[in-house]
């Protein structure tokens, strides 16, 4: 049975999964918020956009109007009214900024002058979430860093992109020669968002460089300078990558029908003393075992043993 490692990160919104298709929009689905491909048609850009700016879907989250909107009007091609309603978007509701710059329906107008206006706000939208940070520039330098890293693994993306370690041994170059001219990224440097960037981009790294860190984390994480959960999630990598048991339970793998080749459901790698886990969770600021299984499909029964899938 081969497995396929996983690793869910939620950063800002935990309950939204996209994968951007062409001209995709969002839709809620249980809790989850999806990109659906609806906009192939100029026609359905037209019909979307009337059912949005004439309140006709109840079930529609309504913070994701006006980047919705903005995808419409790429759709039909009007550039002035995308960059009207992306400017919208980022102004009421900041949290979909990433998706903004990694979204591949906008891939187009990067080139474009009209893209620096965007991602300007962006930045400023950014730091004005952290006045007091210590180190603007590179919490912006940074924060852009760990969208390419996001980018590459599929985040925005129609597909994957195939450059996924060619981005990574750049981001990783760059991420030693910050370290090693600032310190560890902080919170006091950079505020939240681009300090736990910084810790994915290292969260993706070798095993080697994982190792390097792990110490220095787990001493800022008990200043608050960095996220406790951060720590959890990357001692539970190192110890999976060394075959070991995994202490919080964070890292889950799907499996593949050898003869098929269909993702099947979820499983979790071994957990060290399993029946306290959620105690160690609790300390380190993660949801109870249980409901992060939930977002896999597995129904866990806290306490249990672990149990490979079997088909």
């Amino acid at each position: 049975m081969n497995k396929i490692i996983v690793l869910a990160i939620f950063i800002g919104l935990s309950s939204v999964v996209g994968i951007s298709q062409k001209y995709g929009m969002y839709q809620q689905i249980g809790k989850y918020v999806l990109f659906t491909d609806s906009l192939k048609e100029k026609h359905q850009a037209d019909w979307q956009i009337d059912q949005i700016q004439n309140n006709r879907d109840t079930t529609r989250i309504k913070l994701l109007d006006n980047y919705n909107l903005a995808i419409c009007y790429m759709a039909k091609g009007n550039v002035d009214s995308v960059i009207f309603y992306l400017k919208q978007s980022i102004a009421v509701f900041p949290p979909y900024n990433r998706m903004i710059l990694s979204d591949s329906d906008f891939g187009s107008l990067h080139s474009q002058s009209c893209w620096k206006i965007i991602t300007g706000k962006i930045d400023s939208a950014l730091l004005a979430t952290t006045p007091k940070i210590t180190h603007p520039k590179l919490a912006v330098e940074l924060f852009h860093i760990f969208v390419k890293d996001q980018y590459a693994r599929g985040y925005g993306l129609k597909f994957p992109d195939k450059s996924t370690m060619d981005i990574d041994s750049i981001n990783q170059i760059r991420m030693e020669q910050i370290i090693k001219e600032y310190g560890w990224p902080t919170y006091t440097m950079l505020g939240k968002v681009a300090a736990d960037g910084a810790f994915m981009i290292i969260q993706h790294s070798k095993p080697e460089i994982q190792k390097k860190y792990i110490e220095t984390l787990r001493i800022l994480a008990d200043k608050k300078e960095t996220s406790q959960s951060s720590v959890a999630l990357l001692w539970d990598r190192i110890l999976v990558n060394d075959h070991r048991y995994q202490l919080f339970g964070t890292q889950v793998f799907q499996t593949q029908d050898p003869i098929t080749h269909k993702i099947s459901k979820y499983g979790y790698y071994p957990i060290e003393d399993e029946a306290n886990v959620d105690v160690r969770r609790k300390e380190m600021g993660l949801i109870p075992l249980k409901d992060y299984f939930k977002m896999f499909g597995i129904d866990y029964v806290p306490g249990s043993k672990f149990k490979m899938p079997t088909y």
